[in-house]
């Protein structure tokens, strides 16, 4: 299997853009956590909408006030994925 690459680009705070997005974990007005193909990723801000998702490419984008962004250096597991990136 070819990796994918992965990138963030965060606009003025404002405007995400994801690429190399595997699974979109959850999503709601303050907390996004995606799988990307270089580990978990959990965005926090006020205000999130989404703007475009696509499954077949991997890309995402938003729009919204980002406040933090945390990658995690675990592995996902069903359990222990929650567990650790909400400490």
């Amino acid at each position: 299997m070819e990796q994918q690459n992965h990138s963030i680009i965060i606009e003025n705070r404002r405007k995400i853009v994801l690429t190399g997005v595997r699974e979109v974990e959850s999503f709601n007005d303050n907390d996004v956590i995606v799988i990307t193909t270089k580990g978990a990723l959990r965005i926090r801000g006020r205000g999130f909408e989404v703007g475009k998702v696509s499954v077949e490419s991997g890309d995402m984008e938003f729009t919204g006030n980002v406040t933090s962004v945390h990658y995690s250096d675990t592995e996902r597991t069903p359990n222990n994925f929650i567990t650790k990136i909400f400490r």
